[in-house]
């Protein structure tokens, strides 16, 4: 669901009212494409361009869709979350279905960090091609995949090491 310019408009100008000088200054520096033509290198870049980025987009996720940080980390990296979760289902059950299987899992999470319910697949409806067959195919499985994916972003590959150990010796 992509918002009209008016709403991102409004929620600009609300986060603006709420936050201090220094937020405003990015805000200001963010659409100000002056600050695109001094970049020398990544520093620079990741400061001048991707941090101003990523305050606008926390606040629209904030203010808009949810206030848990998970539910936050989810939109914002889903690409390298639906990556790691594909690449598993692929190599366990195949590639028969296993984008809608990927989007059924980051919608289950994004619903329990919003909600607190357990994801808990009904593999007795009509149609369970959406549904994992044999790796995430519950709460614990997908979430214990989900925090290692997200220790592994942040920097610390263990979590996400013992993670893969696991769907190895299962395999």
């Amino acid at each position: 669901m992509f918002m009209k310019k008016e709403k991102i408009k409004e929620v600009l100008e609300l986060m603006c009212d709420s936050i201090e000088q220094k937020e405003i200054e990015l805000y200001e520096k963010l659409i100000d494409e002056r600050c695109y033509e001094n970049i020398d290198d990544f520093q620079e870049f990741y400061h001048g361009l991707i941090y101003p980025h990523e305050q606008f987009i926390n606040g629209l996720i904030k203010s808009e869709i949810s206030p848990n940080r998970d539910v936050g980390f989810i939109l914002k990296h889903s690409n390298f979350l639906e990556n790691n979760f594909r690449c598993w289902i692929e190599k366990v059950e195949g590639s028969a279905c296993c984008a809608d299987k990927t989007r059924t899992i980051i919608r289950n999470l994004i619903d329990f960090y919003k909600t607190g319910n357990k994801i808990d697949f009904d593999y007795n409806q009509e149609y369970t091609f959406h549904l994992p067959k044999v790796v995430f195919k519950n709460h614990e499985s997908i979430v214990e995949f989900y925090e290692g994916i997200k220790s592994l972003y942040y920097g610390n590959p263990t979590k996400y090491l013992l993670c893969l150990k696991n769907l190895i010796e299962s395999d």
